[in-house]
């Protein structure tokens, strides 16, 4: 079973664009999201995949699951 911030090789999508970071963090309820430029973008990405599969509610109230798992990736450095 993968976590929802998997960072396994994307799936190829319909026409939605990757959500910004400002909406990321408005979905996600804070500012404090760590991460380097190349992080950040693979967040906007993955949250973007969930908004589209899940909806914005699910991510809503998913937030602190999410957010904890993307504090993970990034101090394990998994996404380089």
């Amino acid at each position: 079973m993968q976590h929802p911030i998997s960072t396994t090789q994307r799936k190829t999508r319909g026409p939605m664009a990757d959500l910004s970071l400002e909406k990321v963090v408005t979905l996600l309820g804070t500012q404090d999201i760590k991460g380097s430029d190349k992080e950040l973008k693979m967040l906007c990405i993955r949250i973007s995949e969930l908004v589209e599969s899940n909806g914005e509610a699910w991510v809503k109230e998913s937030r602190q699951t999410l957010l904890d798992e993307w504090e993970y990736i990034v101090n394990q450095g998994i996404i380089g």
